[in-house]
C-alpha cells in the first residue's frame, strides 16, 4: 500500500496562488466564472503534473414539491403541536408523502407568504393546525390546492375540517367541577380574541354549564394575558399560568377561587408550578385541570385532569383527507364533490390535580 499523499484542489491552489475555490471552479469547467487564460492553463498543468484527476460530482436530483405537504403551525412551545405535527409526518411517510412545516407565530403576513408557496411550488396540499390569520387569502385559493383545517368550525372558511367542539370540552370540564362542588373558578388563558375560537369556546361552555345551574357568572374569573408572541427558549403557555396565578393569589382576593381551569395543559403546568412554590396542596388547597390531554399532563409528578382531543387520530386522518381531495382533484370532480367535516368527540381524563371543592 502506498503511504503516498493524494493530491487535494488545496495542494493545487497552494502551488498556483489562487484560491482553493477558484481551481475547483475551473477544473470542473465553469463558465459562468471569469478567469485569465494564463491562469486556467496554469491550473491544468499543475494539476496534470501532480496526479490531480478531476471528478465531477453527481448531480442532485431535482426535488418535486408536489409529494410534499406544507403544515401551518403557530409555534413548537407545546407538547400539542409537536405530538400533532409527529402523528401528521408519520401519515404522510406511509403515503410516500414529505412534510414541511411552518412555524409562524400567529402572524398574517407569515401565513400569507407560505400560502403563495405552496400554491406557485405545486405542494401536495395544506394542512393547518390552528385558527387562521390569513382568511380571505385562503378562500381565494382553496379550490387550487387540497387543504384541510384542525380546529373548530369557522363559518368564514371554506376548507374541509377536522374539528373538536371545543365547547364540549368546556361543558365537560365544568360539570365535572360542579359534581366536585365547584362553584368560584378561575379561567387562565392566552389571550382571548375573534380568532382564536378553541380558547374563546372552552370559555363559553363553561359558562353554559353555570347558566344552566343557575350560578351567577361573576364566579368565572377570566385572567388573560396580553401578548401572543414569545421570545426564542420561552414557553409563553406555560409563563401565562405561572404569572397569572401568582398575581391572582398575591393580589389577596377575600373569596378566592377553588379551581383554577388552564386553556391548555401548558398554561395548566404552569398555574400547578406557582401554587406548590406558593406552599398550596393540589387538590386539597386548590383544584387544577386542563385541555388536550398532552403526554406530560400524565406524568406522575402532574397527573393533571384533562379533555382528551385526539392529537394522533386528527392528525392521521388530516392525511387522509388531504390524499382524498388530491384524487378528486385529479379525476376532474373535486368542484361537484361536497366538503367535508368531520367532528370528533372530546373525553374527560380524570386524574389526580382534580378533588372536592374545600370549604372557604
Amino acid at each position: 500500500m502506498s503511504d503516498k499523499k493524494k493530491t487535494t484542489t488545496r495542494d493545487i491552489a497552494k502551488a498556483c496562488f489562487v484560491s482553493q475555490s477558484a481551481v475547483s471552479m475551473i477544473l470542473s469547467g465553469r463558465t459562468d466564472v471569469h478567469f485569465s487564460q494564463e491562469t486556467i492553463q496554469l491550473v491544468k498543468q499543475t494539476a496534470d503534473a501532480m496526479g490531480y484527476v478531476y471528478k465531477p460530482r453527481k448531480k442532485r436530483s431535482i426535488v418535486n414539491s408536489d409529494h410534499t405537504i406544507m403544515v401551518f403551525c403557530p409555534s413548537l412551545a407545546t407538547q400539542y403541536y409537536t405530538t400533532l405535527i409527529q402523528s401528521i409526518t408519520a401519515a404522510a411517510e406511509e403515503k410516500g408523502l414529505y412534510v414541511l412545516t411552518t412555524c409562524t407565530d400567529r402572524k398574517k403576513e407569515q401565513e400569507e407568504y407560505y400560502l403563495h408557496m405552496a400554491v406557485d411550488c405545486g405542494y401536495f396540499g395544506i394542512i393547518y393546525t390552528y385558527a387562521p390569520r390569513a382568511i380571505s387569502l385562503l378562500n381565494k385559493i382553496y379550490k387550487e390546492i387540497p387543504m384541510v383545517l384542525i380546529n373548530d368550525y369557522n363559518p368564514e372558511l371554506k376548507l374541509e375540517l377536522l374539528e373538536l367542539d371545543s365547547m364540549k370540552s368546556g361543558q365537560l370540564i365544568a360539570r365535572h367541577l360542579r359534581d366536585l362542588g365547584h362553584k368560584h373558578i378561575a379561567y387562565i388563558t392566552t389571550p382571548l380574541n375573534e380568532v382564536e375560537i378553541p380558547r374563546l369556546r372552552r370559555l363559553e361552555g363553561i359558562k353554559n354549564v353555570w347558566r344552566q345551574e343557575g350560578l351567577d357568572l361573576s364566579y368565572i374569573e377570566v385572567l388573560a394575558s396580553q401578548k401572543e408572541g414569545q421570545a426564542p427558549g420561552e414557553n409563553q403557555h406555560y409563563h401565562t399560568g405561572y404569572d397569572l396565578t401568582l398575581e391572582y393569589i398575591k393580589s389577596s382576593p377575600k373569596d378566592p377561587v377553588t379551581v383554577f381551569v388552564g386553556t391548555n395543559d401548558f398554561v395548566s403546568i404552569g398555574i400547578m408550578d406557582a401554587l406548590v412554590r406558593l406552599g398550596y396542596r393540589i387538590p386539597k388547597d386548590f383544584s387544577v385541570c386542563g385541555f388536550d390531554n398532552t403526554l406530560v399532563s400524565s406524568f406522575s409528578g402532574i397527573s393533571l385532569t384533562t379533555i382528551e382531543h385526539s392529537i394522533v387520530e386528527k392528525g392521521v386522518y388530516a392525511v387522509t383527507m388531504l390524499q382524498n381531495q388530491k384524487n378528486l382533484i385529479r379525476e376532474g370532480q373535486q368542484k361537484s364533490a361536497p366538503k367535508l367535516r368531520v367532528e370528533y368527540e372530546p373525553q374527560l381524563i380524570v386524574r389526580d390535580s382534580t378533588g372536592k371543592a374545600p370549604e372557604r
